[in-house]
């Protein structure tokens, strides 16, 4: 989900700058001063000395094309003296580097595109040596997972002692027991995701300039890039941090009073405006810094906490919108994420409107947007915003393939996935496909950087192929990607084990079809293996995973005829989906009633008619909700359920809710023929021969594959439910009847 910035990059040696002019103070409109100064980035906190930039080149081009040139000296800094533009204006700079510097890049690149012409502080230019981002990030993520990894270690070691303990003891009933079992379940630090978050915050930090950063800032910091996540909080104390936000609100309120009580704008109320600005953009960071903490902790409500003070007293920033969006994402609160993306995105519409560099801005949400609301159940919309973003990044991509094409294919992979939920596999095909050959072509110069998506893409293509039966198709493309994410899960598993688990699973569900049955078990429980250890680090990320390969692995069980296995599986994977769907039921109550289908089918197969009764019903009054908002997907599983209902009731000799439930699915699908053959069954053991003769004789009549007629079907269908003992003595006579009837057609 994470955005990539690229859009807004271009060569370091002419980075183009986009500043709002808004002007504070008295000057001409003819005239506005902008002011700043070029420093190496961190010089002063590394050697205690500022190392200034000179010989820099800033130049300014206004609307009506007037060169404004200024060149930094021995201190670094510069003045261009912009004419013609007054506030409320966008302008431009450009930054040249020069000699020493030449190889340098331009760090607060994004910052520097919303500084507001007239302010009386200098504008803060920082750079580094091209590489030293990449190094830095570097070596805060290594040290963050190798101290992460040591204190998770150190806790499970510490808590399994003392349930040895205990067990030494068989004091099994000690409360203690049962935390330290919760406590061993839960103590594990989102290890896997670890990575990514700490890789994507480690970037952002390593874009802050830390010389004019009060001391507790610094330390708190350097606690944070050394893995020392305890020591943050402490540097960082929250009643200080609160303390600080309300001496700025005191100060804004000043500079408001001010305003309001002059005529004209005074230069105190504006320092004081931008002091305040300034402080707010400290303590901001500072908070970002907690959040980013806690969520390496996994301390949800705290992590929340902190993103909420953040979006609460900047509302401007949109990069940390965009973060908190995407961080309530991964925790599936999907309606508060969709809240945080849909102001995302309504925001920068009206900025890409007047500014044609936001529209990446624009894609990227978007996208974002359309995942949340695909996995929310919400097709729809999520197709439209798909749609619209895939026209944005192809327009993008025409201009500028080197950076766009990779979105693009991105977009095309999403779609796949949704034409796949909606059941429409030529256009989910012709998607990846697409995707896949964009992919494909990226990978001939950058292997490394999209085999991952390669093999995504592949693993969906093979999933598709095996829904329609092309199992050698789908087999060579699941060996593909598997082979593709163990490779890489051997470099990095805590990135890609996930990966190896899905096409794991979906390698046993071929298998599976095929009648090999080792293979698949084999897959399945190597799948299963993966996910619960990856569930017991981070539940919220795997446990439906989990229940996933539990449901497929009971699925197995049951066509070898292993029912006490496969209903132990069934059980197992329901709990952890009734769980789910408590918190976010659209997102997860489909998956709830395709596990109470599986079991139901099992308890029938077993002659438990009446448990197996219960299940559809329950699952049938899922599938009636869900079809209400999305009809295209859960119509057809309505009838099915009813259909399956009516089959159960006449097997526990309840012909009347048989024959109510089989006219259900017929008033939603008059053709449905085995919902007619159960409406027959239903009329003729009730005593009513007159109304189900009609419906055997129109039945017999029907031609099935191979042009075969259907009375052989139901000849069937009668012998079993006499042997099953259905059919009472006095409807006897009758069912011969209508045996002889369909034998003479």
């Amino acid at each position: 989900m994470k955005k990539t910035h690229t859009a807004h990059r271009i060569p370091h040696t002419a980075i183009c700058l986009l500043l709002s002019a808004f002007c504070f103070l008295p000057l001409s409109a003819q005239q506005v001063q902008l002011k700043g100064v070029v420093t190496v980035q961190n010089s002063k906190t590394h050697t205690g000395k500022t190392q200034y930039v000179k010989n820099a080149e800033i130049e300014h081009v206004n609307v009506k094309n007037a060169k404004t040139k200024d060149v930094t000296g021995d201190d670094g800094k510069f003045t261009l003296n912009i004419q013609g533009v007054g506030a409320n204006t966008q302008t431009q700079i450009a930054v040249t580097l020069h000699g020493a510097y030449s190889d340098y890049v331009i760090v607060n690149e994004k910052e520097l595109r919303d500084i507001t012409l007239g302010r009386l502080t200098p504008i803060s230019v920082f750079i580094c040596k091209k590489g030293d981002l990449e190094q830095r990030q570097a070596e805060m993520v290594g040290i963050n997972m190798r101290k992460l990894e040591e204190r998770l270690e150190k806790d499970k070691n510490r808590l399994q002692k003392e349930l040895n303990d205990l067990r030494a003891k068989s004091d099994y009933m000690n409360v203690r027991y049962s935390e330290i079992k919760d406590s061993l379940n839960v103590i594990s630090k989102n290890i896997d995701n670890a990575f990514e978050r700490i890789k994507e915050y480690a970037k952002s930090m390593t874009l802050e300039n830390l010389d004019d950063r009060d001391e507790n800032y610094v330390k708190a910091y350097g606690a944070f890039s050394r893995g020392e996540l305890d020591s943050v909080s402490y540097y960082l104390r929250d009643d200080e941090l609160d303390l600080k936000y309300q001496k700025i609100v005191q100060l804004q309120h000043e500079a408001k009073k001010e305003r309001e009580l002059a005529a004209i704008l005074t230069e105190s109320a504006q320092q004081k405006e931008e002091y305040s600005e300034n402080k707010l953009n400290e303590l901001i960071k500072e908070w970002l810094l907690l959040a980013r903490t806690y969520d390496m902790k996994n301390d949800y409500e705290k992590t929340m906490m902190y993103y909420e003070k953040v979006v609460y007293a900047d509302t401007l920033n949109l990069d940390v919108f965009v973060e908190y969006a995407e961080y309530l994402y991964k925790i599936r609160e999907f309606a508060k994420s969709e809240k945080y993306f849909q102001y995302c995105l309504a925001k920068y519409r009206e900025l890409a409107a007047n500014n044609p560099n936001y529209l990446p801005d624009v894609a990227f949400t978007l996208n974002d947007l359309a995942n949340l609301q695909r996995d929310n159940k919400e097709f729809s919309v999520a197709l439209q915003n798909f749609e619209e973003a895939l026209r944005m990044r192809k327009e993008l991509a025409v201009e500028n393939p080197k950076v766009y094409l990779k979105y693009v294919a991105s977009t095309l992979h999403n779609l796949g996935n949704l034409h796949n939920n909606l059941n429409d596999h030529p256009e989910a095909f012709r998607h990846y496909e697409e995707s896949l050959k964009i992919r494909e072509e990226l990978a001939k110069e950058d292997p490394k950087a999209h085999l991952s998506n390669i093999a995504a893409t592949l693993n969906n293509l093979a999933v598709l192929h095996v829904d329609r039966n092309e199992l050698e198709a789908g087999m060579k493309k699941h060996q593909e990607a598997l082979e593709i994410r163990r490779a890489l899960a051997a470099e990095n598993p805590k990135a890609y084990l996930p990966a190896v688990a899905a096409s794991l699973n979906n390698l046993a569900i071929l298998h599976r079809k095929k009648g090999e049955f080792h293979e698949a078990l084999m897959k399945y429980e190597e799948a299963l293996k993966i996910r619960k250890e990856l569930a017991v680090e981070n539940p919220k990320a795997y446990i439906l995973e989990v229940s996933q390969t539990l449901n497929n692995l009971a699925i197995l069980h049951y066509s070898n005829k292993e029912y006490p296995a496969a209903l132990q599986a069934f059980e197992e994977s329901l709990e952890i989906r009734r769980a789910l769907a408590a918190e976010n039921p659209k997102a997860y109550l489909s998956s709830v009633a395709a596990t109470l289908n599986n079991m139901a089918i099992l308890h029938f197969a077993i002659f438990e008619y009446s448990t197996a009764v219960q299940k559809y019903e329950e699952s049938l009054i899922i599938h009636e909700k869900l079809a209400i908002d999305n009809p295209k997907v859960f119509l057809p599983l309505v009838i099915a359920t009813s259909t399956d209902v009516a089959r159960c009731y006449l097997f526990t000799k309840k012909f009347t809710q048989a024959e109510q439930f089989a006219n259900k699915a017929l008033e939603l699908d008059s053709n449905f023929f085995k919902a007619t053959t159960n409406l027959a069954h239903a009329l003729l053991l009730q005593n009513r021969f007159s109304e189900a003769e009609p419906l055997y004789l129109e039945l017999a009549q029907t031609i099935k594959e191979g042009n075969e007629t259907y009375t052989q079907t139901l000849l069937n269908d009668l012998d079993i439910l006499e042997e099953e003992e259905v059919i009472p003595e006095e409807r006897k006579a009758d069912v011969e009847k209508i045996r002889e009837m369909l034998r003479g057609q």
